[in-house]
């Protein structure tokens, strides 16, 4: 039986959508368990039934009384898999954020977690890396639920055929030039199928460690400025929340000092607190915010987005302190 967030209840909702299984499945799902909510679909263009797909969906949300926003993808030149993902969040915050929902639905299962998992630790990834899928994930501007995140492939696919639910298989799953594929058909698919009982539950052990390890409530936020200890899984956690998962590499580079990851967001150090905010530039600071940014040694990189969001520096400053104490 699968449970529901009661958070999901008399809240403004939003389901990716795809017409894959997953997502049908939860589809149906939500429906049975009165949840309301709308859909969000991207077409990507990359299979014979894309725009099959998209019509198909808008004849789903019509008949169903739902309110569905569709964006058509450019062609990606390189690196499909990471330009896809934060193209599609990208729209996913901004009908968030315009349409004012709360909740981002989406239908990760048991077996994209653990090829998430296999993905991660393929390229030395840390804990809040690999246990990047959470059935409750807050973002900056929303929450992301998963219900179906403990739910196995082929408990859906029994699911959807026990209700003879039409759905759409993608082609492009069996292609291996993309690595999540190459894992998928490789390794994670045949070993959830075996073990899924006992993976469900080392998630939980693991996540239940990685709480003990942290407590995420010495992660603070002042306006949009997100502040945590000066330790490595508390950047992560603090830039996924901005909506930025950190690699290997971009791990190393901010914790050498001040830097801006992707272009989009920077980590800067006060003392011995990390400081993390979407990067923005301004062409001239007046003179004497420049000098008072100086005389408390506000991080260069910082000093633009304090003085275009008109964020007091002596409210900043006490913030910083009491979060010391």
């Amino acid at each position: 039986m699968i449970e529901i967030s009661k958070e999901l209840e008399n809240a403004k909702n939003l389901l990716a959508f795809s017409y894959g299984s997953d997502s049908t499945a939860l589809f149906y799902i939500l429906l049975e368990k009165k949840i309301n909510f709308d859909l969000i679909l991207i077409n990507y263009k990359t299979r014979l039934n894309s725009d099959i797909e998209e019509e198909q969906a808008r004849e789903l949300a019509k008949k169903y009384n739902k309110k569905i926003f569709i964006k058509k993808a450019p062609k990606f030149k390189n690196n499909f898999e990471k330009n896809a993902r934060d193209f599609r969040y990208k729209f996913f915050e901004k009908i968030c954020i315009e349409q004012g929902y709360e909740n981002l639905i989406l239908a990760h299962q048991l077996n994209d977690k653990f090829e998430w998992f296999l993905m991660q630790i393929s390229k030395g990834a840390g804990l809040v890396e690999l246990l990047g899928m959470k059935e409750c994930e807050k973002r900056e501007f929303y929450t992301i639920y998963r219900p179906l995140i403990n739910t196995s492939k082929n408990e859906i696919l029994n699911f959807l055929q026990e209700k003879n639910i039409k759905y759409f298989n993608d082609e492009s799953n069996f292609n291996e030039k993309y690595f999540r594929n190459y894992i998928r058909n490789k390794f994670s698919d045949n070993f959830v199928k075996e073990f899924a009982n006992g993976l469900k539950k080392s998630f939980d052990y693991l996540n239940l460690n990685l709480n003990q390890i942290y407590d995420e409530s010495k992660i603070k936020k002042f306006k949009d400025l997100i502040i945590c200890p000066n330790e490595e899984n508390f950047i992560a956690k603090a830039t996924k929340f901005k909506g930025l998962v950190l690699s290997k590499n971009q791990r190393k580079e901010a914790l050498k000092g001040d830097c801006v990851l992707s272009g989009k967001i920077a980590v800067v150090y006060k003392d011995d607190k990390a400081i993390i905010f979407n990067y923005e530039k301004c062409e001239k600071i007046p003179k004497e915010f420049k000098e008072n940014y100086r005389k408390v040694k506000i991080p260069k990189l910082l000093r633009a987005y304090l003085f275009k969001h008109n964020i007091d520096l002596k409210e900043l400053l006490t913030f910083l302190t009491c979060i010391e104490s």
